[in-house]
């Protein structure tokens, strides 16, 4: 008996140690189990932080790439381009909507001509500007701290630092179902044909002199338009419309648009566009330039586009009324002012056949399609629209048209004008 109650202990004794290996294996068990779930729910709530600034930075890709589309016009330096790009992206922000999203120049905003070409800056861009037809934004956000995936590095071989996230969009242009237009009519050529809308690229258009008191015209190529027919089409409605975006909630074509005769009080509205400040005040936003082309300053009177787009980038004022031979009796803008100004020399105008208005109580033609043309002058004491001219720029729905505007994209084959899309 005392031999077997001198062995008991040992027994006991070895239990104990048993029992303290297996609870130091089954806690080592423990924290094992618990970095891994600790890991795991960690890699849910860092993967679920990722895809939340993933999804900021392509809403911030996707608005620049949109924006800077806008102006890709053939008429518009990438300069200006890549600003409105910059601007809309900038807008958004990450992480949880606490970070700015930054966006470099030179770097973030690139161009092509073709989606199988490369994209280059606008610095480096070696495509004709006219051809430039796609832009890609490119965002990114490194150095995002994980939560608490980092546990994992506790396990052999595993290395987890901080994450990066990049986002790209691409945009272009295509026709758009609406238009944005201001209240101008251009009649299509006499020799063609009512459904196919053609001059002469570069050719100046003269205005329509009113002939009656029926809010006919006579000759010319364009004149005062009421685009929307079914509400008012006043002075009051077209000065609103030079003074803002245009009219923009009409269909791309078909649209029936009236004519409301000569309006003679519209000059300070259509002047604001070439940075021209009436003793009143400034009325609307002015074009990157002012210049004026008249026969007195520009005498081959054909295709001034291109001496308009030098005098863009320059932001050229207006010349003023002793150059030119106007009166206008108002001031040029200051050059911060046309600096700071925007696309709005370069406008949709509606193209109809006017010899629908020569039929007696007829008002209203519908739209054949969108004219492109460039506004050339301002106009003189009194508003008269005879005493202005535009210069036919193509249909806004060729590809290369210096025109684009808001609207919902359509069909590529559409005639509505071009507006932006994103294709990537």
């Amino acid at each position: 008996m005392t031999t077997l109650c001198q062995r008991r202990p040992h027994r006991h004794a070895g239990a104990r140690r048993r029992s303290r290996n297996q609870r130091g294996a089954i806690a080592i068990l423990v924290g094992l189990s618990l970095a891994m779930l600790i890991g795991f729910v960690g890699l849910a709530l860092d993967l679920g932080k990722l895809y939340v600034a993933k999804s900021e930075l392509q809403n911030s890709a996707d608005a620049c790439a949109l924006a800077a589309s806008r102006d890709i016009t053939g008429a518009t330096p990438l300069s200006v381009s890549e600003a409105a790009g910059m601007a809309a992206g900038q807008l958004n922000m990450v992480l949880f909507q606490h970070e700015a999203v930054v966006l470099t120049p030179n770097h973030s905003v690139t161009y092509s001509d073709s989606l199988t070409d490369p994209f280059y800056d606008k610095s480096t861009v070696s495509y004709p500007l006219s051809s430039i037809s796609y832009v890609k934004c490119s965002v990114t956000r490194s150095g995002i701290a994980n939560w608490f995936i980092q546990v994992l590095n506790l396990l052999p071989g595993v290395n987890i630092g901080a994450a990066t996230v990049s986002s790209v969009a691409v945009a272009t242009t295509t026709p758009a179902q609406t238009a944005c237009a201001i209240p101008v009519f251009v009649c299509t050529p006499a020799s063609a044909s009512p459904s196919v809308a053609s001059y002469p690229v570069g050719q100046w258009l003269t205005s329509k002199v009113s002939s009656a008191s029926n809010g006919t015209y006579g000759g010319g190529n364009f004149g005062w338009a009421n685009l929307n027919p079914g509400g008012k089409g006043g002075a009051s409605s077209l000065a609103a419309q030079l003074d803002g975006a245009g009219q923009c909630n009409l269909p791309a074509v078909g649209a029936q648009i009236g004519s409301p005769g000569n309006i003679s009080s519209l000059a300070d509205d259509w002047n604001s566009r070439f940075g021209i400040i009436p003793p009143s005040g400034t009325k609307g936003v002015t074009d990157f330039t002012g210049y004026a082309y008249t026969p007195t300053t520009y005498a081959p009177q054909f295709n001034a586009f291109p001496d308009f787009i030098n005098q863009r980038k320059t932001f050229a004022p207006y010349q003023g009324d002793k150059a030119t031979g106007m009166k206008t009796l108002g001031n040029p803008a200051s050059p911060s002012t046309y600096a700071a100004g925007a696309d709005r020399r370069v406008v949709l105008a509606p193209m109809v056949d006017c010899s629908g208005f020569a039929t007696s109580g007829v008002h209203q033609v519908p739209v054949v399609s969108w004219a492109c043309v460039l506004m050339l002058d301002p106009m003189q004491q009194g508003g008269n629209i005879n005493d202005v001219l535009l210069e036919y720029r193509g249909q806004a729905n060729q590809l290369g048209s210096p025109c684009a505007t808001q609207g919902v994209p359509g069909a590529s084959n559409g005639a509505g004008p071009l507006v932006p899309v994103l294709i990537q």
